[in-house]
């Protein structure tokens, strides 16, 4: 056959009829609609996972674990665990930002300049917070062995000198004028009022979900990661210290 007549309207339009014939079915509309459908959920699904990396990515940086940790110490009633390891790493990482700035462009010592700044607020706004908390409550924190534990050494003997102090400094203002029976600092009502100040767990809070958690609590409550939700602290306590919310 000729070239000329091999590529000719005729043959040509009878040849991409064959070919359309063979791959595209009677239904391909339906195909089409359903391989749209399966994209769609496709890339939901790497969306989702994408965003739970890069959060896991956040989660190992030791800025962003002092960042989060930060975030719950300033709107949790109580004291939470002490994030020493990230704390310790992030002063580590202000002083080798010094040593780059001395020999660094005026420049781009600036830039390193505004990092050190952003990390040294950090460190202080959070120590602040938990010390605050710790003269707040500081006789509970330290009669509780859960509390204890969550404190760095240097906070609990802080808090310990603390309470030595207050103890101290009650006693010498009036309480040894009074007879020795009531000279307690530690004693319970009869209506249940505690002497002892401790966290009120039942304070509202804002809470994020981090990883999906299904149904909660009595209600139940659908928790799906990313919503939004205020509760009682107490409801959400474990929920926090494994991680799955934040408070913001």
């Amino acid at each position: 056959m000729d070239t000329d007549d091999l590529y000719s309207g005729a043959n040509l339009d009878s040849q991409l009829d064959h070919y359309s014939e063979a791959t595209y079915p009677a239904d391909h509309t339906t195909l089409h609609a359903a391989h749209n459908e399966q994209m769609d959920t496709t890339g939901d699904t790497s969306q989702e996972e994408e965003e739970e990396d890069q959060e896991e990515e956040d989660d190992q940086d030791d800025v962003g674990i002092l960042t989060r940790a930060w975030m719950n110490e300033r709107n949790a009633p109580e004291i939470l665990a002490y994030e020493g390891a990230a704390l310790e790493n992030s002063l580590e990482l202000v002083d080798y930002q010094r040593q780059k700035m001395a020999s660094a462009p005026a420049f781009v010592a600036n830039i390193l300049k505004m990092d050190v700044d952003r990390v040294r607020f950090l460190v202080r706004s959070y120590l602040r917070a938990r010390l605050a908390k710790i003269e707040r409550h500081a006789r509970h924190y330290v009669q509780e062995t859960r509390y204890r534990e969550r404190m760095s050494q240097a906070e609990l003997e802080y808090a310990r000198g603390f309470v030595e102090l207050d103890v101290g400094h009650v006693r010498r203002s009036f309480l040894d004028q009074l007879p020795p029976h009531l000279r307690g600092l530690d004693e319970v009502g009869g209506e249940g009022l505690d002497m002892v100040t401790k966290p009120d767990l039942d304070t509202a809070v804002f809470c994020r979900v981090c990883r999906t958690v299904g149904e909660f609590h009595e209600d139940p409550i659908v928790m799906k990661r990313n919503n939004i939700f205020i509760t009682r602290y107490g409801i959400i306590r474990d929920l926090l210290e494994d991680g799955k919310v934040e408070l913001i």
